[in-house]
């Protein structure tokens, strides 16, 4: 089993490096790391991949996780470190829906994890239990909870005025990322679900003026190419029109990249034979002259 897990993570590294190759992927980003001044504070779930929710590349922003995006005493620590080391000024609590902190079952994990794993008890008194959920810190509300750590931080302001706190709630089930405004007026996370039906109009609505201004730079950018070719060579327009198509192609070739790794073994890229199609040209003769030899008299 061990095996399998390590070729499985190894063959995700060969396409990784396939992606490097066909310049999908980037690996050294140029300038200052962070590009942004933001860390994204969010969990642990395998369901939420900030570079992808947020199409990001590697070295965009800071992103430091654990269960329930909880602002800890360790998470302090990186907090501070990002602040005064990479001047970042912005911080982003990015909670989710069906977070697995609101599913704990506290008397299952007082059975299983063994008590040495507890820091001492802090108090006289405290009994095991309460000791256990005091080190898991669980939660029964993803939506309060994402405030409650957005007013933890807003204490760090009161030092660094230039930091801004902003709360967001992702929902893993339809890729919607929504604002602190559309949710900081409700108490709790059933009052959202309520009016969940309207939040979603409304993103619908924002995703439509979306796609039109997209739109609307695809229509400017084809008539800036129509302009610059009035101004150039007919050749130039040719080349600058094919490098955009390539670079097109390549992104539309990313989609079928798995299709292509599955011809990765190991560490060698078998590359298929290429055959070249036979060439017709109908009604067409080709006359080949004859030569004539003349016998040698001896």
């Amino acid at each position: 089993m061990v095996d399998i897990i390590k070729d499985i993570f190894l063959n995700g590294n060969f396409r990784y490096r396939l992606k490097i190759l066909k310049e999908l992927e980037i690996v050294n980003p140029d300038g200052n790391i962070p590009k942004y001044p933001v860390l994204i504070l969010t969990c642990m779930d395998p369901r939420i991949d900030v570079h992808r929710i947020f199409q990001l590349n590697p070295g965009d922003v800071f992103v430091l996780r654990n269960a329930g995006n909880l602002y800890t005493q360790d998470t302090l620590r990186a907090i501070l470190l990002t602040i005064y080391q990479h001047n970042i000024q912005y911080i982003i609590i990015l909670g989710h829906l069906d977070c697995v902190m609101t599913k704990l079952k506290m008397l299952e994990l007082k059975k299983k994890v063994p008590y040495e794993f507890f820091p001492p008890r802090s108090r006289e008194g405290l009994d095991l239990f309460s000791e256990v959920k005091d080190f898991f810190k669980p939660f029964m509300d993803e939506l309060r909870n994402v405030k409650q750590q957005v007013e933890y931080l807003k204490r760090l302001s009161v030092h660094k005025q230039e930091l801004t706190i902003i709360g967001m709630l992702y929902d893993v089930e339809t890729g919607w990322v929504f604002e602190y405004e559309r949710f900081k007026e409700f108490d709790h996370i059933e009052d959202f679900r309520k009016q969940f039906d309207i939040t979603l109009r409304d993103k619908n609505f924002q995703f439509i003026d979306f796609v039109e201004s997209i739109e609307n730079e695809i229509v400017s950018n084809e008539e800036t190419r129509k302009n610059f070719s009035q101004s150039v060579k007919h050749d130039e327009v040719e080349i600058i029109y094919e490098e955009n198509m390539e670079k097109e192609m390549n992104i539309v070739a990313n989609q079928n990249l798995k299709t292509e790794t599955d011809k990765i073994i190991k560490t060698q890229i078998i590359l298929p034979k290429i055959q070249f199609p036979k060439i017709h040209f109908p009604r067409v003769k080709i006359y080949m002259p004859k030569i004539s030899r003349k016998k040698s008299i001896n």
